[in-house]
C-alpha cells in the first residue's frame, strides 16, 4: 500500500512527522528530568503514548518511501 506524500509548506509530511518526533522526546526528557514542572502521569502515559504513535507513522512513511518508490 502506497500512500501519498504530502507536501506542507513545501516540506513532504514525513519530514514534519520527524520534527514533531524530536520536539515530543525532548518534551518527554524535560518532564521525566523535571525541567518541566508537569504531573508525571502526563510523562508516562500522554506524551509517551502520542510519541509512539507520531514515531510509527513517521517510521512507516521513512520505510515505504525507502522501499516502495
Amino acid at each position: 500500500m502506497i500512500l501519498a506524500d504530502p507536501i506542507i509548506f513545501s516540506k513532504p509530511l514525513h519530514i514534519w512527522l520527524g520534527l514533531l518526533a524530536l520536539l515530543l522526546l525532548l518534551l518527554q526528557i524535560s518532564i521525566g528530568t523535571r525541567i518541566l514542572k508537569l504531573p508525571f502521569w502526563v510523562h508516562r502515559k500522554l506524551v509517551w503514548w502520542v510519541l509512539l504513535l507520531v514515531v510509527l507513522i513517521h517510521g512507516f512513511y521513512g520505510f515505504e518511501i525507502y522501499f516502495l518508490k
